[in-house]
């Protein structure tokens, strides 16, 4: 969890500082803002993975701020707190994607539970959960078994990407080779190899053949 960097955005001081404290508890980085510009110059500049944010602030609102970031940005975990429940500023934030909208005062058992909520949203983005308990990392490339990484070489680790990225469906010999070698001639030979060298590193029916056509990865 420490590696998950955290934004708060609150205009009460004390409340801010007592926020800071309880954040660092899952987070080494967490940062904070008492307005909303400076709320976003902060986003724009740590991308942070996590933002809770007060809605009534000075400069830019909690709503307005909420509604520049999902312009762009689908992914960063939203979670609102309000000292009020205003039914227009709920309305509106209700398409965005929210984690939780909760209402001051905030009982630290609730922000808890939110706050494992988007931890638990983050790493279910980071991840694909492959079959035979294997799982994907996506930013890092890498594929895991039991939080281990399974050591590939350069070209293994490219021919699971293709197959991974079209997930549940038959990839052809042509599509995988072409996205391991480029523009080298084409080799079906040259698949056979790095397929029985996966299947030594790990299980034999983790990457299935699709009889004269290619491989196949299927989810959990």
């Amino acid at each position: 969890m420490k590696n998950i960097s955290i934004l708060i955005i609150e205009d009460e001081q004390r409340l801010l500082d007592r926020l800071v404290k309880y954040l660092s508890m899952f987070s080494d980085t967490v940062f904070q803002a008492s307005n909303g510009e400076e709320a976003l110059s902060l986003y724009r500049k740590h991308q942070p993975d996590i933002i809770l944010t007060d809605i009534g602030m000075p400069k830019l609102s909690g709503v307005e701020l909420i509604q520049k970031i999902r312009k762009t940005d689908k992914k960063t975990q939203l979670i609102v707190l309000s000292g009020q429940t205003n039914t227009d500023d709920f309305l509106k934030l209700v398409p965005l994607n929210l984690v939780s909208y909760l209402v001051k005062p905030i009982k630290i058992e609730q922000l808890k539970e939110v706050i494992l909520q988007a931890i638990d949203n983050i790493s279910d983005d980071n991840y694909i959960k492959l079959n035979n308990s294997y799982i994907w990392d996506i930013d890092k490339k890498h594929l895991l078994q039991e939080e281990k990484k399974i050591e590939l070489t350069s070209y293994e680790n490219a021919f699971l990407e293709i197959l991974i990225l079209r997930i549940n469906e038959n990839v052809s010999y042509e599509d995988i080779h072409s996205h391991i070698y480029s523009i080298e001639d084409y080799s079906q030979n040259a698949l056979f190899t790095i397929a029985k060298r996966v299947r030594k590193k790990t299980t034999k029916d983790f990457v299935k053949s699709s009889f004269k056509y290619g491989y196949i990865i299927n989810s959990e």
